[in-house]
């Protein structure tokens, strides 16, 4: 390659990152207007509303109230800050000077922001019931119990294992005392009917209707190289050398288009849905709108030059 080619290359590959840049710092501004209390009062007349006027009893027959269900509102919420964090932190690997270019560590962060999406997409659907959601919240807490009973068992002393044991049968112990109940399932925990689905089912359903396919593979790819596996890791390009020099591993501009694109897709989808279900001013906010043009504008201009 002549220094001439080199250096419009060279200018070409700043531009796209500039433009990924661009889209990730929209990404990040829309995740935190979504951040900001004031979105998380749902609208009356909304699936979400009805969850916190909700006539749920105990087995006492005391009212749920709105507290069960503000706690999954709160989960998605949190989820919201770590998107806003991952973007954030993929935008500082982009940052110049180029080169060099981390090639895995965007691939990380995106896998982060598909799994946060992916849970709040999945404990913040507005199709489901109250008992459901609130099924789905007390899993998130049994989960973390049972860790760490699993961990106290490992390396913790007696009192650590009494104590993670203790706060596992008190959570169980709520679930029953909310009339929600608790069991196995193919030897799975379910609470109140509702089970933990994968970290992968959680990423496809987020994805579905946005992304057209190969997203499983994608997934898979993101978890082999956060998990330090040959498949993640070879699946960058190898370049042919040049003479008298060593084959080196690089990123591909689709390969970092589909970083951004995917962790993108992921939060809009989520942000949709937490509209549609009664968060916000309306289930078409403007912001939403405005949001998915400005980012779909960049995206297309830079895969209409990858073609």
């Amino acid at each position: 390659m002549s220094t001439s080619s080199g250096q419009k290359a060279g200018a070409a590959g700043e531009r796209m990152l500039k433009v990924l840049r661009e889209v990730l710092d929209l990404t990040g501004r829309a995740a935190r207007r979504r951040y900001e209390p004031s979105f998380w009062t749902p609208r009356p007349d909304s699936p979400f509303g009805a969850d916190l006027s909700n006539t749920e009893v105990d087995v006492h027959g005391q009212p749920w109230g709105p507290d069960e269900p503000t706690m999954a509102f709160e989960m998605a919420r949190l989820s919201i800050l770590l998107i806003d964090d991952s973007l954030t932190s993929i935008d500082k690997l982009l940052a110049p000077p180029f080169p060099p270019l981390p090639m895995y560590g965007q691939e990380v962060l995106a896998r982060s922001v598909l799994e946060s999406a992916g849970f709040a997409f999945w404990l913040m659907d507005p199709q489901i019931t109250v008992r459901q959601r609130v099924a789905r919240t007390y899993l998130h807490f049994w989960e973390a119990a049972a860790t760490a009973v699993k961990n106290a068992n490992v390396v913790g002393s007696t009192q650590d294992i009494t104590g993670a044991q203790a706060h596992l049968a008190s959570i169980l112990r709520r679930v029953d005392g909310l009339g929600l109940g608790h069991g196995k399932n193919n030897g799975k925990t379910t609470i109140g009917g509702e089970q933990l689905p994968s970290k992968t089912a959680r990423v496809t359903a987020v994805l579905a209707d946005k992304v057209r396919g190969g997203h499983k593979i994608v997934y898979s790819v993101y978890s082999g190289v956060a998990h330090g596996e040959m498949t993640g890791i070879m699946s960058r390009r190898l370049d042919p050398p040049a003479s008298g020099m060593q084959p080196v591993m690089t990123i591909t501009p689709r390969q970092l288009l589909g970083n951004v694109e995917l962790a993108a897709a992921a939060f809009g989808q989520l942000q949709d849905r937490l509209c549609r279900g009664g968060m916000g001013s309306s289930p078409l906010e403007v912001a939403n709108q405005l949001w998915e043009h400005n980012v779909g504008r960049r995206l297309h201009a830079i895969r209409s030059r990858l073609v």
